[in-house]
């Protein structure tokens, strides 16, 4: 996984677009069949991914890609050739194709999905001799048809690939505020996780102003060993890099798979820290698959290696230890890296290596930085070339909602970028009302909806 963090701040560019998102026929399977609309007409009932003009994707039905994680641009396609040691990013669409007419009281919010939820799938071992596929289903209580489906399709050139799930990585994006919210692990099951806009309720009004993506990432291994190793400043959110200061402590996370399919013997890791990091003593500790009861390990294993025997197929061994930084920094900063190495045997040779490394920096925080200078709008906010960039950090300031619209909303997002959705500041605040009206009157036709469907169950 390496620089994955690096990779998602380039994508989120605006200027340089950062997701290449081809509209095109599509080449992939999707179904049911079903009535199809267009943006001049779109339909008059809660129905999904069904439009064939849609300025965003195209053609609607095909709205699950996949493209490989690139620091210019991620090339989102039908169908990939997959690398071992690469990261690929899946991005699926929905949007419910009710006309906006049908979400006011006045049609009773007929148009409004209720209980949207989004599954998907994905291949996890890839042959040259078969298509890998990734699919995704979107469900509504009261959608016609109640479900839609797409798919996307993995190839390789390698003997044998794993596609494994990067955790955390799911996310939901649109223009409102469950945007970047983190989609539960019941995505991954056949009944799929709820999606939704201010939060996730499934409450999906119609029009393309409430569209949306799910994104999540995979990784690509070569059948056989792997070793990932990450570091986290509080325990909890890991990554390929953190900072210190002088003093402070960190946590790294060693994560040994077996991704084969046969075990890995004679399974041994070393790991070997930097001056200026020394290991809190008492902190290795070693946890199996998903465990949640941790075994302590001696300090000795930076020295001599540790030897963790055979690991079975489809397991995970995960080593983690604490370190603290030392108190000899300056204000520049210095970089440590450190390398982790697991050899093992197996049925191609004895001693294979496989090695990842990671970066904490360890930084001064007393230093005395020079004042930034102030630019024109800051040190003068009254010049009239001033106020759409204010109103942009204060949109409560008065006048800034009388703004005049200056074109498409640009929505900047860690990994994904919809474009085309509305009208300027005003537009989102009128629509953004209208959300929070269906969304509070909707209740009483969820609960008359889902009752309705118990009853025909």
């Amino acid at each position: 996984m390496k620089k994955y963090q690096t990779k998602l701040k380039a994508l989120s560019v605006l200027a340089t677009a950062g997701l290449s998102l081809a509209t095109f026929a599509s080449a992939s399977a999707w179904g049911p069949e079903r009535t199809t609309f267009t943006m001049e007409k779109p339909a008059t009932y809660p129905t999904f991914n069904s439009i064939t003009n849609n300025p965003t994707i195209g053609d609607e039905r095909d709205f699950v890609r996949v493209g490989e994680i690139n620091a210019e641009v991620t090339d989102l396609k039908n169908e990939l050739e997959v690398v071992p040691g690469r990261q690929y990013l899946v991005y699926v669409y929905f949007h419910n194709n009710a006309s906006s007419t049908f979400n006011d009281s006045a049609h009773n919010h007929s148009g409004v999905a209720i209980r949207t939820r989004m599954a998907s799938a994905f291949s996890t071992v890839l042959t040259p001799s078969e298509k890998g596929k990734i699919s995704a289903t979107i469900t509504a209580d009261n959608s016609n048809p109640g479900s839609v489906w797409d798919e996307a399709y993995m190839t390789t050139k390698t003997e044998k690939v794993f596609m494994h799930y990067v955790a955390g990585s799911a996310k939901i994006y649109s223009d409102w505020k469950a945007s970047g919210s983190t989609m539960p692990s019941s995505l991954f099951t056949e009944e799929g996780a709820l999606v939704g806009l201010n939060s996730l309720n499934g409450i999906i009004p119609g029009c393309e102003e409430y569209h949306g993506v799910v994104t999540y990432v995979l990784q690509a291994e070569e059948l056989g060993g792997s070793i990932d190793k990450t570091v986290s400043k509080d325990g909890l959110k890991f990554g390929e890099s953190v900072n210190l200061a002088p003093g402070e402590e960190a946590t790294y996370r060693l994560a040994i798979r077996n991704t084969g399919d046969i075990a890995l013997t004679n399974a041994t890791i070393k790991d070997v820290l930097p001056a200026g990091l020394t290991l809190v003593p008492g902190s290795v500790q070693l946890t199996a698959n998903e465990s949640t009861n941790p075994e302590s390990l001696s300090d000795n294993i930076f020295e001599t290696g540790y030897n963790l025997g055979t690991i079975g197929t489809g397991n995970t061994v995960y080593i983690t230890y604490k370190v603290k930084a030392g108190t000899d920094f300056d204000c520049k900063g210095t970089e440590l890296t450190n390398k982790a190495t697991l050899t093992y045997d197996s049925d191609k040779s004895s001693g294979e290596t496989k090695e990842d490394t990671t970066t904490i920096t360890v930084k001064k925080t007393d230093c005395e930085e020079p004042d930034e200078p102030l630019d024109d709008c800051e040190s003068n906010p009254g010049l009239p070339e001033c106020q759409e960039k204010n109103c942009k950090t204060n949109p409560e300031m008065e006048g800034c909602q009388e703004l005049p619209n200056t074109g498409p909303v640009e929505i900047i997002m860690a990994i994904v970028i919809i474009i085309g959705i509305g009208g300027g500041g005003y537009y989102l605040y009128r629509t953004q009302k209208t959300l929070k009206t269906v969304e509070g009157n909707v209740s009483g036709k969820e609960k008359e909806v889902s009752g309705t469907k118990a009853k025909e169950d």
